[in-house]
């Protein structure tokens, strides 16, 4: 009857996060991501602070020797709006920039991030899809690729189609995924007299 609890309850002196915006597990390392969160110790939610727990243990958030528990600021823009994991990383992007996570170890602070891409946008939390190494996204005003390394802006022949029939207001709905038999990646969204997704 009571399938989900509070990670707090499994644990009452492990620090879990009290709110977020965005959880993502990592696959291969196991750890659990908050993005956007309150910083250990503390109750004020910071919307660029992102905080892991321990390795394997999604009960401990306490940063010490012996745990690989931690958190780290990002610095450019306002807010985290999406993550996702790829092959050997975590892409993060705020509502300015993209960032690549890397695992470094515990002696050199667990994880690592390095901008990879400044002065972009996405439109949602749900906007991004990654297929064959390489993630793609919708932004505010067009589309963006990147392999990790670089962000560069995606060609499209429907661009001003697409960004004046689109409700600004509805864009938090807007999600993406991949179409891999034909090799392509479908944008879902609300045309501009929709509140609901047509298109």
């Amino acid at each position: 009857n009571n399938r989900a609890v509070a990670l707090s309850s499994l644990n009452a002196g492990g620090a879990v996060p009290t709110s977020t915006n965005r959880i993502l597990v990592s696959d291969v390392s196991r750890f659990v991501f908050c993005f956007g969160a309150n910083p250990f110790g503390g109750t004020t939610f910071d919307p660029m602070l992102v905080r892991w727990s321990d390795q394997g243990d999604a009960t401990n958030w306490v940063p010490s020797a012996v745990t690989q528990a931690g958190g780290l600021s990002l610095s450019r823009g306002t807010e985290i709006v999406a993550a996702i994991q790829s092959r050997q990383e975590v892409l993060v992007w705020t509502d300015a920039a993209l960032y690549s996570l890397q695992y470094v170890g515990a002696d050199s602070g667990v994880w690592g991030a390095q901008t990879v891409g400044e002065n972009i946008s996405i439109a949602s939390q749900n906007a991004v899809a990654f297929a064959n190494g390489i993630s793609y996204w919708m932004g505010k005003d067009k589309f963006y690729t990147s392999d990790g390394s670089i962000v560069q802006t995606l060609k499209c022949d429907l661009l001003r189609h697409v960004f004046t029939d689109l409700n600004k207001l509805q864009v938090d709905q807007i999600f993406a995924g991949t179409n891999e038999e034909y090799h392509e990646i479908w944008w879902f969204y609300c045309s501009a007299d929709s509140t609901t997704i047509d298109k």
